[in-house]
This record gives C-alpha cells, structure tokens and sequence, in this order.
C-alpha cells in the first residue's frame, strides 16, 4: 500500500480527536531551552543560502540535542569534523549544477557520503537546506505518524527519502486539516511520538540468574 493510498484512507475525524485530547500536554513538553527557536531559524536561513561558513558543529549539536554541552561523544565530533570537510564539496557540486538541486537529489548526496547508518543526519542536512519541502524526520515523529494512520507493521525507524516523502505529505495534510502551523504540530508529533515508543519491562534479578 501506497504512501498517497494510506492518506487517503486515513480517518481525520479519529486522528482530530486523539490530538485534541493530547495535544496540549504533549506540546508543552518540547524544550526550547534544548532546540533553541532563533539558532535553529537561523541555520536554515543560512544552510538554505548555500553560505560556505554554516555552523555546521553548533546545527548538528542542536539536531542531537547537545545544545550548550561540551562534553558530547566524540564519535559525534569526528562526524562534524567529517560533515565540514563535505560542505565544501556538496557547494562544488551544486555549483555545477543547472539548476538548483532538489530536496531528494540533496538528501542522496548526502546519504551517498555518510551511508544509511547516517540516515537522520543525512535528512536534517537536507532539512537545512530545504526547509519548506523537507520535514526534520526521527523515529518519533515517524511513530507518531503510522500510529496515526493506522500503519499495519509499520517500520521501526525511516530509513529512506520515501519515508520523508511521505511524513511530509502527512504533515502538509495533517496541517490543513487540523489547523496547527506545520512547525508545532511537528513538535507534538515529536514528543507524542516519544510517548509512543515501547518499553521494555524491567527484569528483576531472579530472572537474570
């Protein structure tokens, strides 16, 4: 089943009702003392402009949620290092190019360098870049949204630019329908989808013997 058939097929009437009800407390759970509202504006004014100084260290910590930390893995500093080193690179290619790149040529540049283990960060780079065509994909908000639609066996996690495709369709959908702006309903959908996800039930020592 189709992405476009899933939508279709979705009761908005049920899915109103559900965010109504949770809306409120789920919203108010986003930190922006974590994901600062102006440095996340402003990095994709500044990603979108294809500038070659980006913030790329201070944009990926934002994205991980290390905002304001130094001690964050180091796994993740080489990766910055890495990403750097790329936007010098992926600003040669599209300046070859025509005409501006689309969203999903972007995101498979990017996906072609970092590989799939890469893959969120490889969507909010090409987040950055196109922000109104491409949403900031996680396994939260993805959750949220097949438990929305009703996804039978959904995927775990996204893991290609269908997936972005089609959470951005919902969005779009979801939107007009409901009437929150794109960007706080993402929010929700984020934390309701963190809500979502299953816990594993705690074992007690006699178990592990």
């Amino acid at each position: 089943m189709g992405a476009g058939e899933v939508l279709r097929r979705a009761d908005w009437q049920i899915i109103a009702g559900e965010v109504q009800s949770t809306y409120s407390e789920h919203f108010a759970q986003y930190s922006y003392t974590k994901y600062p509202a102006q440095d996340y504006q402003r990095f994709k004014q500044t990603f979108s402009a294809f500038e070659p100084d980006v913030e790329l260290d201070l944009a990926l910590l934002w994205k991980w949620g290390h905002w304001g930390k130094t001690n964050y893995p180091g796994k993740q500093g080489a990766l910055i290092t890495e990403i750097s080193a790329l936007w010098g690179e992926y600003l040669k290619w599209v300046g070859v190019l025509a005409d501006a790149p689309s969203p999903k040529d972007t995101f498979h540049w990017w996906s072609e360098r970092l590989g799939r283990l890469r893959y969120i960060t490889s969507a909010f780079l090409t987040h950055l870049i196109h922000p109104r065509d491409v949403p900031i994909i996680d396994q939260h908000n993805f959750r949220a949204m097949n438990h929305f639609l009703r996804v039978h066996q959904p995927k775990k996690k996204p893991s290609d630019w269908s997936d972005i495709a089609h959470l951005k369709r919902f969005l779009t959908e979801a939107t007009t329908k409901l009437q929150y702006s794109e960007s706080d309903f993402d929010k929700y959908l984020m934390m309701y989808g963190r809500a979502l996800k299953p816990h594993k039930p705690k074992t007690s020592s006699k178990e592990h013997a």
